[in-house]
């Protein structure tokens, strides 16, 4: 067997708390290792051709790349081996970053550590075995979830695209919260506008059904293949769609989970979105006082919302422009912690409200009390620290993002997860920020985190070119990590059964045994670790390897 061992200095990473130096001289002539390389990035395009040429001119039956966490490049690596004629499940990463370089300063403690977890690497690979992906055919179709902008978007792509395409909203309308949106910035357009430009485009296509006032019932199946049953008006309707793209939007933030600014007892008292839907009737007198309240529901720890909602500042900014508009001489005053004037020309914006008469205080404010000549806000000028009371004829709340009210619902219909925050979680912020961790599952909008219009519709247009390519052939390669039953030793206790959030495992009634639908297999490997009777094993993953390693990590002390 001959092994190829190659070592990553990741810059100044690895470099500056292992002796990379040590480290190869060490395995240079261990049993089983034909070359032992370093370079300074593996994963550039000099670190790969480095390790290409090498697999292909010794013939390299494993490769082992001690570098970062197996979770960054693996996909890359793989491919990489694959093209250098290796069979990629051959592979072997060693995490020699996160769990030795970034754990201390002592190189040589540091480098001891690298060569166990090398040596434990380099052992459990020699019993691997070449697996194959498995090739299954997929339904060309889509199921979008949520008429928002983001899902109109991403509708609309893959229907260009000559997918079939099954759209739910369980609003009587298209369009979510940007529906009642007027003269958005910087566009200047009315957000009723963009939805109809966009819900008529896709209305006109004939490869697209669109399902208002529907809820989805239950949801099964997997990658390629998942049916979903749903409540319409008419009744139940099921079909079969080969990937999801979830695009549920946002809640706003409910104002009143912050007593102190009274909101919901006095109607002078406005959030944004009221201020969007009701300014046209609103009764002021002639020379308005106007309050304007950032960051409420945003960037607030106590409420457990830590995060910036990215769009409430330039909300905040149109309400003081359209008060600025309508009159002239009125007092328009915002509270801020500090302006974040996200797109691209929000500073200029921001300038261009100052300029016209807009008075910003950097304050905190402690609360609203209203009177009946007015509103009494308390609060603390942040610069001067100095308390105030001010009144003032109208209050703006510029509400935050929440995660939406479905989540949960929808987020264990389709067992994905949920970050800290409660939105959608990516299965990598970076490298795949449109992902869930189930194939074939994609999220898009501000289900996901805040964003605004253009980073929606954009988010879901992106997530649609994710899921055509995953769908466009009709086939697909799915990963041999899958559950393996023995039945010998199955005792038909079926608790494997109940574990699988895949609904992979089956019971047999006739032969009282489990057996696994591989297509459905996600390769978690939750049956394994559960089975009292050590029945199902995890292919590519087997108990034995574990054993490897640790011999390796004993016989190393």
């Amino acid at each position: 067997m001959k092994t190829g061992i190659f070592i990553c200095h990741c810059g100044h990473n690895i470099k500056h708390t292992v002796d990379i130096k040590r480290l190869k001289e060490y395995f240079k002539h261990y049993f089983n290792v034909e070359v032992a390389e370093d370079y300074p990035f593996v994963c550039s395009e000099p670190g790969q051709d480095m390790i290409k040429n090498n697999v292909e001119t010794h013939r390299l039956d494993r490769v082992i790349i001690a570098s970062c966490t197996p979770a960054l490049h693996q996909e890359l690596f793989k491919d990489l081996v694959k093209k250098a004629g290796m069979n990629p499940f051959l592979l072997r990463r060693v995490s020699i970053r996160e769990h030795c370089s970034w754990i201390g300063d002592n190189i040589e403690k540091n480098t001891e550590k690298a060569i166990k977890l090398i040596k434990a690497g380099l052992y459990a690979s020699v019993h691997y075995i070449p697996l194959e992906e498995k090739q299954v055919d997929v339904t060309k179709s889509a199921l979008v979830i949520g008429g928002g902008v983001s899902g109109l978007s991403a509708a609309l792509f893959l229907s260009q695209m000559g997918m079939q395409v099954y759209l739910v909203e369980k609003e009587a309308e298209l369009g979510g919260h940007v529906r009642n949106l007027k003269n958005i910035w910087p566009a200047r357009i009315d957000g009723k506008e963009i939805v109809e430009r966009m819900a008529s485009a896709l209305l006109q296509r004939d490869n697209v059904e669109i399902f208002t006032s529907t809820t989805i019932r239950s949801f099964e199946g997997s990658f390629g293949n998942y049916q979903a049953a749903l409540d319409t008006l008419e009744g139940e309707k099921k079909i079969i769609a080969g990937g999801v793209i979830v695009a549920i939007g946002f809640s706003p933030f409910n104002a009143q989970l912050k007593p102190e600014f009274a909101y919901g007892k006095d109607e002078r008292i406005l959030t944004t979105l009221d201020f969007e839907k009701g300014f046209d009737r609103l009764t002021l007198p002639e020379k308005p006082r106007i309050a304007i309240l950032y960051c409420v529901g945003s960037r607030d720890e106590m409420i457990g919302k830590p995060y910036c909602s990215r769009v409430c500042c330039i909300n905040a900014l149109r309400v003081a422009e359209k008060v600025k508009e309508r009159y002239k001489d009125s007092y328009v005053e915002s509270f801020y912690m500090d302006v974040r004037a996200h797109p691209r020309g929000g500073e200029e914006y921001f300038e261009d409200t100052q300029e016209k008469g807009v008075l910003f205080t950097r304050g905190n404010i402690a609360e609203i009390i209203p009177e009946s000549r007015g509103l009494l806000l308390r609060g603390e000028d942040t610069l001067l620290t100095m308390p105030f009371e001010r009144e003032f004829d109208l209050a703006v709340l510029s509400i935050g993002m929440s995660p939406p009210l479905d989540n949960q619902y929808i987020a264990s219909l389709l067992k994905i997860i949920l970050d800290k925050d409660k939105f959608f979680l990516e299965a990598h912020p970076k490298i795949r920020p449109y992902d869930t961790a189930l194939k074939g599952i994609f999220i898009a909008g501000t289900c996901s985190g805040p964003k605004d219009i253009e980073e929606s519709i954009n988010h879901g247009r992106a997530s649609a070119i994710k899921l055509y390519g995953l769908l466009n052939l009709g086939y697909t390669f799915v990963e041999p990590f899958i559950a393996l039953v023995d039945t010998k030793r199955c005792s038909g206790c079926r608790a494997c059964e109940q574990t699988c959030v895949a609904k992979a495992i089956k019971f047999d009634e006739s032969r009282r045994v489990a057996h696994v639908e591989e297509a459905a297999c996600m390769g978690c490997g939750l049956c394994n670790s559960t089975c009292p009777s050590s029945a199902i094993s995890l292919k590519g993953h087997l108990d034995s390897y574990i054993g490897d390693e640790i011999g390796a990590i004993l016989e190393a002390i």
